[in-house]
């Protein structure tokens, strides 16, 4: 019984020194993912097959990223160096490039999305541990209310995200068609496949996003809660709360698809990223 504590401080020692290798690996896979989606789609005009095996390569970097992606996950939260600042960023790319492998089960063209989102994803894993330097808060203090605010909110942002990533992908080939670029691009989606794309994220995101701000609602009634928030936090989440909607109501009653729905997704992108932004500068204690 005595050995107990020091076999279990072995243990977190040990998951404590797999945590930067793990880091490492998956930004090294994630990014040699992003690296050859970049070269099949540069060679997209080619006769030739090898941007087809550099797709297809990708896509194995990109599956076996997010299997190391989610190994990292667990075990930041089973180690000490789970805080909630850690968990949050690691979870944030760990479910973009999940909803980027679902979104291309049946769609291979989705390739350029998973470049963009890759990208994305990549930068979140580098940028980790800056963001994360002076944060103390545990993921395992929490109650469990705080838990699934956290998870719905993330998940709702992680959506978003990809549907900021569709609606550039939009713009910029809209652009092309506009100016009569008619080059074959095989590895390129349609704008209607795209547009759904937007449509459809957007709206499982911003279901999710709806019940975080109910439960942060709830949240609120604690008084020991309510001391971490301020006004302006409670305002600024209810303002992208309602341009979600209006974006959501306006493609659904008055036509606002394509052209008009990408841009209204890439500001409301752009409204969730500087509150994640916010999130992310007061747990870090950067705020304080």
């Amino acid at each position: 019984m005595e050995n107990d504590p020091q076999q279990a401080a072995l243990v977190l020692n040990f998951l404590q020194s797999m945590e930067p290798i793990l880091r490492v690996a998956l930004v090294v896979f994630f990014g040699i993912a992003m690296l050859l989606d970049a070269a099949s789609i540069q060679g997209r005009n080619t006769e030739k097959l090898w941007p087809e095996h550099f797709r297809r390569a990708a896509r194995s970097f990109f599956l076996c990223a997010v299997v190391i992606s989610a190994a990292h996950l667990t075990l930041l939260f089973a180690s000490s160096a789970g805080t909630v600042l850690n968990i949050a960023i690691s979870g944030l790319a760990c479910l973009i490039a999940l909803i980027v492998i679902m979104l291309e089960r049946d769609k291979l063209e989705l390739r350029p999305l998973g470049f963009l989102t890759g990208a994305i994803v990549w930068a979140l894993n580098v940028l980790a541990p800056f963001l994360v330097e002076n944060s103390s808060a545990q993921i395992h203090s929490l109650p469990g209310l705080s838990l699934f605010h956290i998870a719905t909110a993330l998940s709702g942002e992680a959506l978003c995200i990809v549907a900021f990533s569709a609606s550039l992908l939009y713009i910029w080939d809209y652009r092309r068609l506009k100016s009569h670029v008619l080059e074959r691009r095989p590895f390129m989606p349609s704008l209607q496949t795209l547009d759904d794309v937007v449509g459809r994220v957007s709206l499982i995101g911003f279901l999710l996003i709806s019940t975080s701000l109910a439960s942060g609602v709830m949240l609120i009634l604690d008084a020991q809660m309510r001391t971490h928030l301020s006004p302006l936090k409670v305002i600024w989440a209810f303002a992208v709360w309602g341009w979600y909607l209006l974006a959501l109501v306006g493609r659904g009653y008055w036509g606002w698809t394509g052209k008009r729905g990408a841009h209204l997704s890439i500001w409301g992108s752009a409204l969730l990223g500087l509150t994640l932004f916010g999130t992310i500068w007061n747990l870090s204690g950067r705020g304080q």
